[in-house]
Order: C-alpha cells, then sequence, then structure tokens
C-alpha cells in the first residue's frame, strides 16, 4: 500500500514539475495552442482543392446549335470564368499568357460533334480536375438536350455530398496536430533534462522507471487533448463538418492515437541527450509521414507498392481512416475494430518500449 501511494505521489510531484515547465516554455504552449489555431485558419480558408474560378477561353461558332448550348452551360456554370474570343489566335494567346487555364473549341470540325479541349498542365492535379469539370459540364448539356448516346449518367457524390474540400482536409489536419504536439514535444523532454543538468537530481530519488515516464506522458496529454478539442470546435461550429459516425469513436481513436505519439516521442527522447537531435529524428520519423504517408495528401491507391508497405507500418493512416468513418461515413465496423486494435497494439509496444528505454536511464 506504501507502495502505491509513492508511486502516485513521485508520479504527481514529477507531473506538477513538467507542467509548471510547460507553462514557462513559450515553445511549448506556441506549438501545443497557438499553432493549431493557425493551422486551423489555414486549412480551412486559405488551403482548398476545390475546382473553383476556372478560367476558361471558349472559341465558339455562334451560328451552331451546339456550340451556344455548350458555351451557356459553361458560362452559366459557377465554377468557371468564361471569355467567349472569335479565333483560335486570341484563345491560344490568353492560354500562353496564363489568362486562361484551359481552351475549348466549338469550331465546326470534319468530324461531327467533335471538340477540342487544351488544358494548362503544369499542374497536373489541378489541370485534371479542369478537364473533368469542363467535360462533366459539356456532357451534362448534351444529355438535357438528348445529344447525347446511349445511357445517361446521374452522378451522385455520396458522404460529402457538396464536395467540399474542407470535410477532407480538417479530419487529416487533426492528425498532425495531434502527431506535432504529441511527438514533436516529447521528444525533447527527457534529453532537455540531461541538458539543464536536472536529470541527475531526478534520479537521485528513488523514483521507478514507470513514474517518470508517466510523469512525462500526463502533461502532454492534457495539452494534446485542449489542441484536440481545438479541432473538434473548429471541425463541427466553424466549418460544419458532420459527425456521421460516432463522437465516441472520434474520442476514443484521438486519446489511442495521442498516446502512440507521446510514446514515441518518448522513446526518441530516452535514446538522446540531445535536444536538436531529438526534434530531428521526431521530424523524420513522425511528422513527415503522417503529412505524406497518411493518405492526407495523396491517394496511397495511387501510390507505387514500396511506399504503401511503409505508410501501413506507421500509426497515421489508421488514425485517419477511423477519423474518417467517424466524421463522414459512419458503419464500417471491422475497419474500425480493425484499427483501434492496431491504434492499441502500437500504443501497448511503444509504452513497453519507452519504459525498458527509462529504466536504462535511471540504473546508469
Amino acid at each position: 500500500m506504501m507502495q502505491v501511494q509513492d508511486f502516485c505521489r513521485h508520479v504527481f510531484a514529477l507531473s506538477l514539475k513538467e507542467s509548471r515547465q510547460i507553462l514557462r516554455d513559450k515553445s511549448s504552449i506556441l506549438v501545443g495552442v497557438v499553432l493549431p489555431i493557425i493551422l486551423l485558419i489555414l486549412f480551412g480558408y486559405g488551403i482548398s482543392f476545390d475546382v473553383k474560378d476556372i478560367r476558361l477561353a471558349v472559341v465558339a461558332d455562334q451560328s451552331g446549335t451546339q456550340s451556344v448550348l455548350y458555351t451557356q452551360a459553361l458560362t452559366n456554370n459557377d465554377s468557371f470564368i468564361v471569355d467567349v474570343f472569335p479565333t483560335r489566335k486570341e484563345a491560344f494567346d490568353a492560354l500562353n499568357r496564363f489568362d486562361a487555364e484551359a481552351v475549348i473549341i466549338f469550331e465546326k470540325r470534319p468530324v461531327a460533334g467533335e471538340v477540342q479541349l487544351l488544358v494548362n498542365g503544369i499542374d497536373a492535379p489541378r489541370a485534371s480536375m479542369v478537364a473533368n469539370a469542363v467535360l462533366a459540364t459539356i456532357e451534362g448539356a448534351g444529355s438535357l438536350q438528348n445529344q447525347s448516346k446511349g445511357i445517361t449518367v446521374i452522378p451522385r457524390i455520396w458522404f460529402n455530398e457538396s464536395a467540399e474540400s474542407r470535410w477532407y482536409l480538417v479530419p487529416g489536419l487533426i492528425v498532425i496536430i495531434l502527431t506535432m504536439i504529441g511527438t514533436m514535444l516529447t521528444a525533447m523532454v527527457i534529453a532537455r533534462e540531461w541538458e539543464r543538468g536536472t536529470m541527475e537530481a531526478i534520479l537521485a530519488t528513488p523514483i521507478s522507471p514507470w513514474a517518470l515516464l508517466l510523469s512525462k506522458i500526463i502533461p502532454y496529454f492534457v495539452l494534446g487533448a485542449f489542441g484536440w478539442g481545438l479541432c473538434m470546435i473548429a471541425a463541427v461550429w466553424v466549418y460544419h463538418i458532420p459527425v456521421r459516425g460516432s463522437l465516441w469513436l472520434i474520442t476514443l481513436s484521438s486519446a489511442i492515437y495521442l498516446l502512440v505519439s507521446l510514446c514515441i516521442g518518448l522513446v526518441i527522447s530516452a535514446s538522446t541527450r540531445s535536444q536538436f537531435l531529438s526534434s530531428q529524428i521526431a521530424l523524420l520519423a513522425s511528422f513527415l509521414p503522417a503529412v505524406i504517408l497518411s493518405g492526407f495528401i495523396f491517394d496511397l491507391r495511387s501510390a507505387p507498392q514500396w511506399a504503401n508497405v511503409i505508410a501501413y507500418a506507421m500509426p497515421p493512416v489508421y488514425f485517419l481512416d477511423l477519423l474518417k468513418v467517424g466524421f463522414l461515413t459512419g458503419g464500417m465496423q471491422a475497419l474500425v475494430v480493425k484499427n483501434l486494435l492496431v491504434l492499441v497494439a502500437y500504443a501497448a509496444v511503444l509504452l513497453v518500449l519507452a519504459r525498458h528505454l527509462c529504466e536504462k536511464r535511471v540504473r546508469k
């Protein structure tokens, strides 16, 4: 009984010390509070993958009924800013000056119904989206006038009916923020103790490895939970992202992933005595994979096989899938159970590894 009381007293005392250190350290407040707010504003309002304001140059044969119909359809679409040119040369000049992103030509052609679409391909992803948007508008106008042959395709978007990129960006941003708070901050806590010379004083006390480990986890878990709360407030009340799955799933998966990130940081911090080296390892080992290999920037199904192997060997991809289910889709019990078990396994293994490294530090 006395051992349990001593353990709790040690954890409380060291957690209080670490909490005061966080409050005195402006960089921790900056990363844990200020930076999430900046990222939420930047990703929510400054970054968008929506196809809007497409500058389209149209070369139309005004005597043709189809060209008039298609030109009117493009003009009435809010996604396009249409400029009609009488000749190809003027339209191509606009494309070369970057005044237009695409040129579509409705002049008379040897083959009936044939049109030419030229798209600026410097930004390849946007070029594909621009081409698809133009073709979808043309096909839609043609089907309304019975110009299309065969079946008529009526598209419907599930889970994100308005096709807003914010609904896709904010869950990915939660992954980045929790990774940043969990790994980047805790990666330096033990190394900082060595650099400041306070670790020797801590090791002179009868402290256990678990007490040292928990005292480093608890304060940053609270800080990470605060950052997560800011993300949820912004997601639900500012950006109006629906929670079609379960709020409990989002909360549980976020808590487990935050613990995983904290343990990754502690493993890194316990492996080196340099804050600079710890921060660089944390950047390469956790933050960059969370951004690049989580499926946030690009669909992993389009990535090479070796990239998929690396991605699915890391926790962020499983957490992002859980957030997508929690926010946008709901259901998918098999995927939820599998990903939660994977994250729990990561947390358990990393916790044991961090405890082992802390024990080595205590015994030295």
